[in-house]
């Protein structure tokens, strides 16, 4: 039989207390993109630079609802804490 240990700590060391730089900084906006837009950043960062301070962008493909009602409902609990949303497919992006 085998014991399992759930209270073991961690086995590495703590980190260090972070620059005051990093303490600092406040993001801007949130992106929220698949994978397959990396290779995309500077088309879906203008989107997202032209939303207000504390923003939303929610990319998504129109193929995949799924994904579609996913976002969807990340996007109305971001509403629902004040932020302003934007639901963009993946498509005008690409094509803009």
């Amino acid at each position: 039989m085998m014991r399992y240990r759930h209270n073991r700590g961690y086995r590495y060391r703590r980190f260090t207390n972070p620059p005051q730089a990093i303490l600092n900084a406040r993001l801007d906006n949130i992106a929220i993109v698949p994978a397959s837009m990396l290779g995309m950043k500077a088309l879906w960062q203008t989107a997202a630079n032209t939303l207000p301070k504390g923003g939303v962008l929610l990319c998504h493909t129109q193929q995949n609802t799924r994904q579609r009602r996913l976002l969807e409902r990340i996007g109305e609990t971001f509403r629902q804490q004040g932020h302003a949303v934007m639901n963009l497919p993946i498509e005008q992006v690409a094509y803009r």
